[in-house]
């Protein structure tokens, strides 16, 4: 599903991928208007997810933007693997990024140039993960937290930029998650921003190159989102 243009939109409705849905690519879309007045703020009685994932596999979601969406924009659950998350726009939301409700350490996913911004919680909140590899990304403006490892979760943090996030990024160590941090700029944070454990080194599956740091807002505000050059 790649939208043409900047005008390609999912009106009123979202995406379900379920067990054994794989090989999906959801490009250049606007997708949202689901929220319910009567649901507002904690979003529990209308599960209308922007991006909602059962055990798919071989995902890339893609120069979308997120809006005005009942429950979580992205919800990927009950081990969806290898799923990447690149250069999408989630802003203005209570329950942005969520990835788990699973008891199995399966999952795998990379998540980079995301702009998340004006946002509470899930950003993404990543519960039982075997491998998640965060880079690039802008938060902006996070009432709640930020990166968050919970359950047996190894996660990477690279060269993000965190403005005014409460709780930038730490791990459930309780648990066991591991969180590991380099080269990320953190201006105006408050609260927690912990490490613990070496999580994996991701150049060990894939080559990728690293933005510095400071020049992530302005390329993130200009390149995320649906863009016009996009096409098939």
């Amino acid at each position: 599903m790649v939208g043409l243009g900047t005008t390609g939109r999912i009106k009123n409705g979202g995406f379900f991928l379920g067990a054994g849905v794989r090989n999906v690519i959801i490009r250049n879309l606007t997708i949202g208007d689901t929220a319910m007045a009567s649901d507002d703020p904690d979003d529990k009685d209308f599960d209308y997810d922007g991006i909602q994932m059962d055990t798919a596999d071989h995902v890339w979601i893609d120069h979308n933007r997120f809006t005005n969406i009942n429950d979580g924009y992205i919800d990927s659950r009950k081990d969806t693997d290898y799923v990447t998350v690149s250069w999408n726009v989630l802003g203005d939301h209570n329950k942005t990024f969520g990835i788990g409700w699973t008891e199995n350490v399966v999952a795998r996913m990379t998540i980079h140039h995301n702009w998340i911004y004006n946002s509470n919680q899930r950003n993404p909140s990543a519960d039982n993960l075997a491998y998640a590899h965060l880079y690039n990304n802008y938060l902006q403006n996070v009432t709640s937290y930020g990166n968050y490892a919970r359950g047996a979760t190894k996660m990477v943090i690279e060269n993000s930029y965190f403005e005014k996030v409460n709780n930038p990024y730490y791990p459930d160590t309780a648990t066991g998650a591991q969180l590991r941090q380099t080269g990320s700029v953190l201006t105006g944070c408050t609260g927690r921003q912990e490490t613990s454990g070496s999580a994996f080194t991701p150049s060990s599956f894939y080559s990728y190159a690293l933005d510095p740091a400071a020049n992530v807002p302005a390329l993130v505000k200009a390149k995320a989102g649906p863009q016009a050059d996009i096409s098939m």
